[in-house]
């Protein structure tokens, strides 16, 4: 009887470590990419006809492509937004800046046993006990700066810290690297995330990637066939190096034999910058970074996971605030408790379990974060938009929100009420 009960003993510790061993190893590897500067408009998945992201459109053609995606209107209130899965108005303190204290989803995956990495531009202040803070193993990092004069845990940055195309400088795992002169900041930092992902390839990997490309100014990167300085030219030719260097990404995994087993998202954090136009299978469209418009807030989304994800075109209504919580439901993981997250995860979506998760996406949004007082918002559903100052548009109609209605029909007067009831819901949200 004692050696059964022995023998039971030891198959139940043999089963409960291999459950645990299974569950840990059926955690998916999670990467997210943002592009920086470049809105909807320059995709050709999106209609875009200047470029040809050949491997974007791979990804779009066998995952799911959101039409409508918003983000903020300028890249750090995007950045903190798409860190913590909170709005602006709950959260943003300022230009080049995240509160110490706000939770991201790197620090929510940490706690589920996931390596992490972010390489790429960071802009959010601190130093490297503020990224570890923030959850992330390993940093290899562009913009290292002190924006904020109060933030006393900021690092002395080279003269030369600006530099991140040619020969750039970067801040990698504590230390600055300048790599050389014939280095391209954006191979480094592929390259960084490339031999993570191999170092990592037995354990589930978190890989955050908020690109240094498409941002001014616009140089010519090392495949261009000039190195005149030709804005619109330049601009094409960084387009099409941000989409191999995802080409890059996707073939390390392919090579790790761990493609199957990664969900990839792509994204960018805002629209292009105003000096670009780009021709478009519905017209010419001039960029509107940091507008509030569709020009400087609409945004590719596109979502991949083999045999997890099936293809598919998506109206679903998406913001920033969802991607955290999409990234810890994949990941087995869990929101915090202690504070409120706005978004609602996109898995549901993903996984054709629901065709629509959400009314309403808000934006709320002050510029530099130099005047607070000037600060704006607007909440929209699939297409009316309704801002705070109470002007009211057609997005279908009237993309570039030329001229606001004035005359509105009995069903517009229900569908600018009900805006305008969940604006001030959110509005009126307390941090």
């Amino acid at each position: 009887m004692k050696f059964s009960l022995h023998i039971l003993k030891l198959f139940t510790f043999f089963f409960i470590s291999y459950s645990s061993l299974t569950k840990a190893d059926s955690k998916p590897n999670i990467i997210l990419i943002m592009a920086d500067d470049i809105g909807v408009e320059c995709f050709s998945s999106y209609g875009g006809k200047d470029t040809h992201t050949e491997h974007l459109d791979a990804l779009a053609a066998s995952g799911q492509r959101f039409k409508q995606c918003y983000s903020q209107p300028l890249c750090t209130p995007s950045r903190v937004q798409i860190m913590t899965g909170r709005y602006n108005n709950r959260n943003y303190q300022g230009f080049g800046w995240l509160d110490p204290k706000e939770v991201t989803f790197a620090n929510l995956l940490k706690k589920e046993g996931y390596s992490t990495c972010i390489a790429g531009k960071w802009q959010l202040g601190g130093n490297e006990k503020t990224i570890q803070n923030f959850g992330f193993d390993e940093h290899c990092l562009w913009n290292m700066h002190k924006y904020k004069k109060s933030d006393k845990t900021a690092i002395e940055e080279p003269k030369d810290w600006l530099r991140r195309f040619d020969n750039p400088t970067l801040y990698r795992n504590g230390q600055w690297y300048q790599p050389g002169e014939k280095s391209y900041g954006p191979e480094v930092c592929t390259d960084f995330i490339c031999d993570f992902i191999g170092q990592n390839r037995e354990k589930p990997f978190l890989v955050y990637y908020p690109m240094i490309l498409t941002h001014s100014p616009f140089d010519p990167t090392p495949d261009s066939k000039s190195r005149k300085q030709d804005i619109k030219q330049n601009f094409t030719d960084m387009t099409h190096f941000m989409d191999k260097m995802v080409g890059r990404i996707v073939a390390k995994l392919e090579q790790e034999g761990i493609r199957d087993n990664t969900l990839i998202i792509f994204t960018t954090d805002n629209g292009t910058h105003s000096k670009i136009k780009s021709n478009t299978d519905k017209g010419v469209i001039q960029g509107g970074k940091n507008q509030m418009t569709d020009a400087g807030t609409h945004v590719p989304l596109i979502i991949n996971w083999p045999g997890k994800i099936k293809p598919a075109l998506s109206s679903e209504l998406v913001d920033f605030s969802d991607i955290l919580p999409t990234l810890v439901e994949t990941a087995g993981a869990e929101l915090p408790k202690d504070r409120h997250i706005d978004g609602k995860s996109l898995l549901p979506v993903l996984e054709g379990k629901v065709n629509s998760r959400r009314e309403t996406i808000f934006c709320y949004y002050w510029d530099y974060g130099r005047n607070k007082a000037k600060a704006r918002a607007w909440v929209r559903n699939e297409r009316y938009k309704l801002y705070d100052d109470g002007s009211f548009f057609d997005i279908t109609a009237d993309k570039s929100e030329n001229e606001p209605l004035k005359e509105i029909s009995a069903t517009q007067q229900t569908i600018k009420a009900n805006l305008q009831t969940a604006l001030q819901g959110y509005l009126q949200q307390q941090p």
